[in-house]
């Protein structure tokens, strides 16, 4: 089979016409209007922001609840089952394991 000059001149012009029809033209920057950048927060990000926001605001300690168990474990009332410590045992290890 034999492929002349003018058959592949004329699959260049198709190529060519095509080419052209699938760019996209650019807009004239210079009439185009400037929109400026916009940013939404939704209602459950301000919730979680006023969540951190309080979290933050809190004190470190609770100086009440401190003094509380000071005063149980000085008279010796403080107790805490078997069951409550190894449960806190294997929830913090398997917590400890995801993350």
């Amino acid at each position: 089979m034999n492929i002349s000059t003018s058959q592949v001149q004329n699959v260049l012009k198709i190529y060519g016409r095509q080419f052209k029809a699938n760019q996209v033209q650019p807009k004239n920057e210079a009439n185009a209007p400037v929109q400026a950048d916009q940013v939404t927060i939704s209602s459950d990000s301000r919730v979680k922001q006023k969540a951190v926001a309080a979290a933050k605001a809190a004190p470190e300690v609770r100086e009440e609840k401190v003094n509380e168990l000071r005063q149980a474990i000085a008279t010796g009332t403080y107790t805490v089952s078997n069951e409550e410590v190894a449960e806190k045992i294997i929830y913090r290890s398997l917590v400890d394991k995801l993350v």
